[in-house]
């Protein structure tokens, strides 16, 4: 994770592109998003590919004015917040990690609170926003409508208390197959593992050993899981663990359920992860 600079402009359009669905940039009520870059107000992080360096998503907030607002406007004193991410680097917890590294670049800037629009079917993301303290203030459309979610930067950062981590053992994989696949009975053989479907593919999480040879995976993540459950409307709970580890540039997979987060982190990475996580005052066992 790093600051955006000038020269990240380019790649901020492209993220753009795969924000808004693929939305042609010509659009005015898309362009006004990037138009201009480098106005006051403008800030964005940049998240990068731990093992090349390739840049993999980012993040952005600018000031959007009354005459001209953003889809999830709020009021001109609070930036509205566009992320993209690669497509092949989706699923990975680029937006997870992306998402406090900016709430902090905002409170680093004097902002007391950020906003953004999403489409309400999308689940993944409105738990996303949710988990980070984002709540709805508004809805618009018919059929399937968008949610203006807003967060206030003012209150405390993560949960009220130390949160409770364990270091799993075992090694794990992400894999990736064609979206019409089935899900393949080596995926579900084990006491954990994660399956999720979109259009675009089928994800599964398992232990390494599981995975043939000729599936696209990527090993070697270490689980740490949060000790929950924690109520849906606790706000800060994976920012807390996301947020340090993104400071300190340790790359994260993570993972939600109905009770609790699961944390992936590359072996090479996790004496650091705990390290910092402690740091913080979390307890990992």
């Amino acid at each position: 994770m790093r600051p955006g600079t000038p020269e990240d402009l380019d790649f901020l359009w492209k993220m753009l592109y795969e924000a808004s669905g693929h939305t042609e940039l010509s659009d005015p009520a898309i362009a006004f998003y990037l138009e201009g870059w480098g106005r006051p107000g403008d800030a964005a992080v940049v998240a990068l590919d731990p093992d090349d360096g390739h840049r993999v998503g980012a993040a952005w907030f600018r000031l959007m004015p009354s005459q001209k607002p953003g889809y999830g406007f709020v009021d001109p004193s609070t930036p509205e917040v566009a992320i993209g991410v690669v497509p092949e680097a989706r699923g990975r917890g680029v937006g997870g990690a992306l998402l406090p590294a900016l709430m902090d670049l905002a409170r680093s800037r004097g902002f007391g609170a950020l906003s953004l629009s999403v489409r309400q079917e999308n689940t993944a993301a409105v738990r996303l926003y949710e988990r980070n303290g984002f709540v709805k203030v508004s809805e618009a459309g018919l059929g399937k409508p968008s949610w203006t979610m807003k967060a206030d930067l003012s209150r405390d950062e993560g949960p009220s208390s130390p949160l409770t981590l364990k270091k799993l053992d075992g090694r794990m994989a992400v894999c990736r197959l064609d979206p019409s696949s089935e899900v393949p009975g080596w995926a579900t053989e084990a006491a954990l593992f994660s399956v999720m479907r979109t259009p675009d593919e089928l994800s599964v999480v398992c232990p390494e050993g599981n995975v043939p040879v000729r599936v696209r995976s990527e090993a070697g993540w270490r689980v740490l899981a949060l000790e929950g459950p924690f109520e849906f409307s606790a706000v800060g709970v994976l920012a807390s663990v996301a947020s340090p580890l993104a400071e300190a540039g340790v790359s994260i997979f993570a993972l939600s359920t109905y009770d609790t987060d699961y944390v992936l982190v590359k072996e090479e990475g996790v004496d650091r992860a705990v390290s910092v996580l402690r740091e913080r005052g979390h307890e990992v066992l």
